[in-house]
């Protein structure tokens, strides 16, 4: 008896060391098939709870995006997470959408509607009534410490932004997708600017201006990315036997050979800034830079961030350059941009999230899933 309680004495203050608060994020996507993967990340690990997820206009629809969500609700067989569907256009309006067919396929995530969990038309009708402008300021209100997740436009965050600017004292983090500081683009229409931002440069100007925040920057993804793949197999996750990594693999397969055709590595985005909002050790290198978003809409830089490079200082320690302050004379704000991240760890997550999903796969689907290889 002596024994055994000295054995639970030392057990249980090990336990308690280990335990991890939980993570509650707000997510805002445009559901494309990045998004969705990065969002499993999240949908599936025990320590964070989604307080909703809210979608945007970008690569599709914000209804679209919606409709996507719900579908991978439905794949990991989540229904209580609430989605609300947001802004339909930019701050200044740009018009209807062009999907960038190639890469993302009619819908979004692949243009593969007859694959398990198959389209329905209630994806469609499932968002909740509320709008999700009202819905960042109303949960933020209700529930303390939300890290905000941005992986698309920022049209949501921004209004919620103007209509409360408080929301910036409220929430413990905003974690963004987005943008860049080297002017590596991503865009068919400029060289310069990310995607995110150029979809929507008045609403990531809004919010640049209003809070710090942690970015992925896509220069880090891009350049980063064949470095990276050296260390892991970017379609490790699309290749385990689980319907998860089924769906995944299938919605992934357009883009995958699109970029394999354009000489592009298929590598982490949107997976990584979920990532560093669960954990942000992940997150092994930053530059805190003083920053900003060009405006001006004959600019070829339009939505590009623009960066105050002579406040800052090089960090021997971190070998990082670092402003001095948290904002430059010109009222620019600085912003946290991650330059290299654990790439395995990120893997390792993503491997996780598709065999937490599914444990107990049948021998059916192990026999009759064709991964997609590219």
């Amino acid at each position: 008896m002596f024994k055994t309680s000295i054995q639970l004495f030392l057990v249980f203050p090990f336990i308690c060391s280990v335990s991890r608060p939980t993570v509650k994020l707000i997510i805002d996507t445009d559901g494309v098939y990045d998004d969705i993967r990065g969002l499993t990340i999240a949908l599936t690990n025990q320590n964070v709870e989604v307080i909703a997820i809210t979608t945007v206009h970008g690569g599709v629809t914000a209804n679209q995006s919606a409709a996507n969500v719900a579908r991978l609700l439905r794949a990991i067989g989540k229904h209580n997470v609430p989605v609300f569907i947001g802004a339909q256009d930019s701050l200044v309006p740009k018009g209807p959408i062009q999907v960038w067919e190639e890469l993302f396929g009619s819908d979004g995530i692949g243009g593969v509607p007859d694959v398990e969990p198959k389209t329905l038309p209630s994806d469609f009708n499932s968002a909740q009534v509320g709008n999700a402008v009202d819905a960042i300021i109303n949960l933020t209100k209700s529930t303390k410490d939300i890290i905000l997740v941005g992986l698309g436009p920022l049209t949501n965050i921004a209004m919620a932004i103007r209509k409360d600017p408080d929301i910036s004292k409220r929430v413990k983090q905003v974690v963004i997708m987005g943008g860049n500081y080297l002017g590596v683009g991503n865009t068919q229409f400029n060289s310069t600017a990310e995607f995110n931002f150029l979809m929507d440069p008045e609403a990531a100007h809004i919010v640049l201006s209003s809070l710090h925040t942690t970015m992925i920057p896509w220069d880090t993804c891009f350049l980063k990315g064949p470095e990276y793949n050296e260390e892991v197999d970017y379609e490790e996750s699309l290749n385990q036997k689980t319907k998860l990594s089924y769906f995944l693999s299938n919605i992934t397969a357009r883009g995958r050979q699109y970029n394999k055709a354009s000489g592009q590595i298929y590598a982490f985005v949107d997976d990584i800034a979920v990532s560093v909002a669960i954990d942000p050790r992940i997150a092994v290198r930053n530059m805190t830079l003083c920053s900003s978003v060009e405006l001006k809409k004959e600019a070829v830089a339009r939505g590009q961030v623009t960066v105050d490079w002579l406040t800052t200082k090089y960090d021997i320690v971190d070998r990082a350059f670092k402003t001095s302050s948290n904002k430059n004379d010109a009222n620019w704000l600085s912003q946290t941009f991650v330059t290299e991240y654990n790439v395995k760890r990120v893997n390792e997550m993503l491997i996780r999230a598709v065999k937490l999903s599914d444990q107990s796969t049948s021998s059916k689907l192990q026999d009759n899933i064709i991964f997609i290889a590219v």
